[in-house]
């Protein structure tokens, strides 16, 4: 008997639960982590709140092996829709007036080794608030476990909601947005709704994450006494990495919530910026 992981954390709103199949199903899905909600369009509320952790690995194998045990439950196999964001560095920005649909390996290569390309598929996604396109790939296996598994779905990269959401909110000149995930970070610069820098980096320590972090903003030209860090994603403020970012940048906040968007009661334990790619998700079909 295959027994399912246990979610780290669950929280679902009790009083959809016969009515699963009328809720949009967001997710989010990286090699060391599956965070999904569910959305009721209807409302536009966020209802539920579920994450996996995994153990670390360097490659998918053993994050495939819990995910094939988490996918048959029935929240995985009953919704109105499914979308899945998957979260990794694969990716590349392509100008939409430059892209072609052919080249989808090339536009990859250019910017990644790609050390067997038989073992990935192509993927891409047009962005509705900025003139590009995101083009990423997504490992083979990953790929045929998920359709081999699960009802239709739609598939995207992390990238295109936090891009469709900066696209909203119009940025500052000064402001540059920093999503924290587990050893990798993105940086987002897109001044006045114009994107000028979108680009993850792989992190160990604090002393990298701060290294890379300045160096972008001396390419962007961005004084640290003047700008401002906007933080999202899995940081908090008795962090050592966030006392570290306050000694060198004099102003650093937390992101927000989706405005004009409701969240179930039950999500109140959550706080405000941590999820931004899959509480972001509805802004994307």
């Amino acid at each position: 008997m295959t027994l399912t992981p246990t979610p780290q954390l669950r929280y679902f709103d009790e009083r959809y639960g016969r009515k699963m199949t009328q809720l949009k199903h967001f997710v989010v899905l990286s090699k060391l982590q599956l965070k999904s909600a569910f959305f009721d369009d209807q409302s536009q509320t966020y209802l539920s709140y579920e994450q996996f952790d995994f153990k670390k690995s360097d490659d998918w194998v053993d994050a495939l092996r819990n995910i094939e045990k988490i996918i048959p439950t029935e929240s995985f196999q009953s919704q109105k829709s499914l979308q899945i964001c998957l979260s990794n560095t694969l990716y590349t920005l392509v100008p939409k007036v430059l892209f072609d649909e052919k080249e989808l390996e090339s536009y990859l290569s250019f910017n990644h080794p790609l050390e067997d390309q038989s073992q990935l598929i192509f993927h891409y996604t047009p962005l509705e608030s900025f003139d590009a396109v995101v083009v990423f790939a997504i490992p083979r296996g990953l790929e045929f476990l998920l359709k081999a598994k699960l009802p239709p779905y739609q598939l995207l990269h992390f990238s295109s909601p936090i891009l469709e959401a900066v696209g909203l909110n119009k940025m500052k000149e000064n402001e540059l947005l920093i999503n924290i995930q587990q050893e990798q970070f993105d940086i987002i610069y897109a001044p006045n709704g114009k994107l000028y820098f979108f680009n993850s980096f792989q992190y160990q320590s604090k002393e990298d994450f701060i290294y890379f972090l300045l160096y972008v903003m001396e390419q962007l030209k961005l004084e640290r006494e003047t700008s401002k860090l906007i933080l999202v994603g899995e940081v908090e403020k008795e962090s050592p990495l966030y006392k570290l970012l306050y000694t060198y940048i004099n102003e650093v906040s937390f992101g927000q919530k989706p405005a004009n968007i409701h969240f179930s009661a039950v999500l109140g334990e959550l706080n405000d910026y941590s999820n931004v790619s899959l509480f972001h998700q509805h802004l994307c079909g």
